[in-house]
């Protein structure tokens, strides 16, 4: 199968995309906290791994052993993370978040925690991508796996599993120094690697599980990632709810899972669904401020703001309709330099 043949994965990249806004709005916090927690932040957590994992499906066989290749995808992802840091720059000043008053604190922003609250997928990704093309320098596929997981399993104690590591003297020493430089370790270091290397593993058919052992697996590993967040949750152990040890084989039979043709959506509509995946993801943010703004000018707070679900599908529609006017703005503007570059004739000038 060719790359638009995958469209479970484009559907499945879209549902993630609302799932996002899930976690960003606390979609049943209104209703109970620890229902809340379970499907923001244990269900809905398996979409940024997701993205990752596309990523290195698609990606890495493309730029693996290739310097140009790498250099390459790594400037089209600053580009992207460049524009998104000016376009949230204006909601970083209205909230007094000056992440470029010192060194230290640009530092943190730009290349560990994000400048605002959903960006730090970018430098996840482009750091991520560095640290696997290195290690596959050196490495075979298992032999990265085992690294990623290994860096992986540091973040884990520095996340879900951080009351465990608190009362050990090393391993608290260590996670404090470094909670001095970064707010999280779920990030480029710690986190990204592991699933963009799974994805990459799987994108070769020998790694790949067959779609009943992959339905069986995602079954019982989610079943048991569910029992993990919720014994981790009962005694207050995590320091954040992104990195759990059930999550990766939740994910890899996911995964597994979803590479299959389907029959009932067409190439173009999974194509369309890539794309504005990534814009709802982008724009999100902006449009909960935007639902603030308008629920405190038309006082409707008790319904758009207080009401959790409601406040979720405002925010979901919205950014799925201006993804969708964004996205024919840009097909507009293609179509234009298309029919530019049909009707221009080198070495004449138009007229």
């Amino acid at each position: 199968m060719t790359e638009k043949t995958y469209s479970a994965l484009d559907c499945f990249r879209m549902l993630c995309a609302f799932f996002v806004i899930a976690i960003h709005t606390g979609m049943f916090v209104s209703f109970s906290e620890t229902a809340d927690f379970f499907v923001t932040g244990v269900f809905c957590r398996v979409a940024v791994p997701f993205f990752f994992m596309v990523s290195g499906f698609f990606l890495m066989p493309k730029i693996a052993h290739r310097f140009g290749a790498i250099l390459k995808i790594e400037k089209k992802f600053c580009l992207l993370y460049l524009g998104a840091i000016f376009l949230y720059l204006p909601l970083n000043l209205y909230a007094g978040q000056y992440f470029f008053r010192d060194v230290p604190s640009f530092f943190r922003a730009v290349i560990l925690d994000g400048t605002f609250y959903h960006l730090w997928y970018f430098p996840a990704v482009i750091e991520g991508i560095l640290v696997l093309s290195i290690l596959q320098c050196f490495l075979s596929k298992k032999g990265c796996f085992f690294a990623c997981l290994f860096l992986y399993l540091i973040g884990l104690f520095g996340d879900s599993y951080y009351g465990i590591s608190e009362k050990c003297s090393i391993l608290n020493a260590f996670y404090e120094t470094y909670f001095q430089i970064g707010s999280y370790t779920r990030n480029g270091f710690f986190f990204a690697p592991v699933f963009l290397c799974l994805g990459w593993m799987i994108s070769d058919r020998k790694y790949r599980i067959s779609q009943n052992k992959a339905k069986i697996l995602c079954a019982v590993s989610f079943f048991l990632l569910i029992a993990e967040a919720g014994i981790l949750y009962s005694f207050h152990l995590q320091r954040h709810d992104s990195m759990y040890f059930f999550l990766l084989p939740c994910m890899y039979g996911l995964f597994c899972m979803l590479l299959v043709p389907s029959k009932t959506v067409s190439q173009e509509t999974a194509l369309l669904f890539r794309k504005l995946s990534m814009i709802i993801y982008l724009i999100h943010p902006w449009v909960i401020v935007l639902v603030r703004m308008i629920s405190h000018l038309l006082h409707i707070e008790r319904w758009l703001l207080d009401q959790s679900l409601i406040h979720y599908g405002a925010v979901a529609c919205i950014s799925y309709s201006l993804a969708v006017i964004l996205w024919k703005i840009q097909e507009n503007i293609q179509k234009k330099k298309k029919r530019r570059k049909k009707y221009f004739v080198p070495g004449v000038k138009s007229i």
